[in-house]
């Protein structure tokens, strides 16, 4: 019995101590509260927080939707609850960084906003996580990224792998990586949260050294659960671990 909670002990201390030292920052979460398919209430925002910094985060960088239809978020918005957020995580003692940029969906709305310097960017550099859609590629994908380029700022594409309409042309990630995006992986494509499919295209992109970052997207607590399961799986963590994530050059621009 002894030496089965050991064992235990031994897994969860090996994402610990990949999170906490490789890792550091999270920079892909839902986190604040009430204005995406996230956190719903704060109550909800710090235990998430909580339990991101217990296994090993030391800084956070949550990124809302911006998505007109669906989530018409703003800067504004977003620094409010961002406020409040901190503020509830100082009360409660929690010594984990926190700060905000969001995860802006490429449309027409996205360029407007690009157009009008309505744009919250990550703390330093200007970097912008860009969300595209799920079904069908872009037609304009190129342009697009040239609009963010030309203006002094470098996408970071959020989740490629999970791009289905890409698995079948790989050369486009390779495309992108020209273009001077930086790719983020999903952690949990790499548990399997999202079909086997996405996390063979995770592996590929991995194998072929074309992630940038690596991100929770955080959303709920079943998130959190399977995030946690990664450390029954040890090939998916010797994958990760012998990686060289750039997450941490967050934590030293704070």
């Amino acid at each position: 019995m002894f030496s089965f909670f050991k064992s235990k002990q031994s897994k969860q201390n090996r994402i610990i101590e990949f999170l906490s030292n490789q890792v550091v920052v999270d920079i892909h979460s839902h986190l604040l509260p009430g204005i995406d398919d996230g956190s719903p209430d704060t109550e909800t925002s710090l235990f998430l927080i909580e339990e991101l910094q217990n296994i090993g985060f030391k800084k956070l960088i949550t990124t809302p939707h911006i998505r007109m239809e669906v989530y018409p978020n703003t800067p504004t918005i977003i620094r409010e609850k961002l406020a409040i957020v901190k503020e509830a995580a100082i009360q409660k003692g929690l010594k984990i960084e926190l700060e905000a940029s969001s995860e802006y969906y490429i449309d027409d709305n996205f360029t407007e906003l690009l157009q009008n310097e309505d744009i919250i960017p990550f703390p330093q550099p200007r970097y912008i996580l860009a969300e595209y859609p799920m079904i069908a590629p872009l037609m304009n994908f190129e342009q697009r990224v040239f609009e963010m380029t030309k203006r002094g700022y470098t996408p970071i594409i959020a989740h490629p792998e999970r791009y289905r309409y890409w698995h079948k042309s790989p050369e486009a990630f390779a495309r992108l990586k020209d273009l001077g995006c930086l790719l983020q992986l999903n952690i949990l494509a790499i548990e399997g949260y999202y079909g086997p499919d996405i996390k063979d295209c995770a592996k590929y992109l991995l194998k072929n050294n074309l992630y940038d970052f690596v991100g929770t997207d955080l959303h709920h607590e079943r998130h959190l659960g399977r995030l946690k399961k990664l450390t029954e799986m040890s090939k998916e963590m010797q994958l990760l671990e012998k990686y060289d994530f750039k997450n941490k050059n967050f934590f030293s621009n704070s």
